[in-house]
């Protein structure tokens, strides 16, 4: 991806300051996308923004100043045949990481990483071996049923198996994992964690292939209702200028976001999901992983 000499600068937007290194993390997660969206296109997948960075395609044409990170949503079908052509189509410096191909690896969604570059939440930092480069999200969209019985029985289902998740994998070398949770993480660690993420998708896909009108972010926030969004939004698409680039969008954006933020174009400066993310995009995760200390962020 060839980056404009100018995108590097450290610049004021709407009052907060863009540092140069947070620049240098963009261009890394910039050049991510543009290697997603060429895959996505040799093999014909439809993917949108999603999240803030729909929020700051459609308000700032790029990044919403104080973010860190690019969201992505792909409907179902699209998202599984992307894993599916995962390690055929992302070859190195990339890699696409699922719970199925990077041992401890707990998240409900795949990612996109970087190699040679670092981004290690600050819970994360010496806990975990799987793949910690900088990083996009690929979140799928999921059917929900129209029934609120319905949903509501597959919600508290969802719970119980993000539970049981959670103490397989999170527990281990957690600093407030107590002597309960020690001992269920002992039991569940009998338990393949592969199979506990199959049965969380299957509750996932319940109600795939059935004509709903709402999908919603099953894996990642399955009971907040800011996320179960129209079918139709999906349906097609456009795109919008992000940065330097541009970036696919639902049909709807503002019936999206108005659900997601209520008044969107009123600016607030929200703490990103990733606060204390420690970034380094010139050097391999693998020398902060148990480096003793680090000031945890930029």
């Amino acid at each position: 991806m060839n980056i404009p000499s100018d995108f590097w600068q450290e610049e004021e937007r709407c009052g907060y300051l863009v540092t140069a290194a947070m620049k240098a993390v963009w261009a890394v997660q910039l050049t991510l996308l543009s290697c997603f969206d060429e895959v996505c296109r040799t093999y014909g997948l439809r993917y949108f923004a999603g999240g803030g960075t729909l929020l700051g395609a459609v308000r700032h044409g790029g990044y919403i100043p104080w973010d860190d990170d690019i969201d992505l949503f792909m409907l179902r079908g699209d998202y599984d045949r992307l894993l599916a052509i995962g390690e055929e189509a992302f070859v190195p410096p990339c890699f696409l990481q699922t719970a199925y191909n990077d041992t401890q690896y707990g998240r409900g969604h795949a990612q996109l990483r970087m190699d040679g570059t670092t981004a290690i939440l600050a819970g994360e930092r010496g806990r975990y071996a799987f793949h910690q480069g900088i990083f996009i999200d690929i979140f799928p969209l999921d059917a929900v049923p129209d029934d609120a019985v319905a949903q509501g029985a597959q919600r508290r289902r969802l719970v119980r198996w993000n539970r049981l998740l959670a103490a397989s994998v999170r527990y281990a070398g957690s600093p407030h994992k107590t002597a309960l949770k020690s001992a269920v993480h002992g039991v569940l660690s009998l338990i393949p964690y592969r199979w506990l993420y199959r049965g969380m998708e299957r509750e996932c896909r319940r109600y795939e292939g059935v004509a709903t009108q709402r999908v919603a972010l099953l894996t990642f926030a399955p009971t907040d209702d800011r996320w179960v969004m129209p079918r139709a939004c999906f349906a097609d698409g456009a795109h919008l200028p992000f940065e330097f680039t541009e970036i696919p969008v639902p049909a709807d954006c503002d019936r999206i976001l108005t659900g997601a933020y209520g008044d969107y174009r009123t600016l607030r400066q929200d703490p990103t999901c990733h606060s204390g993310v420690f970034y380094d995009p010139h050097r391999d995760y693998h020398h902060y992983v148990r480096k003793d200390e680090w000031d945890g962020s930029l």
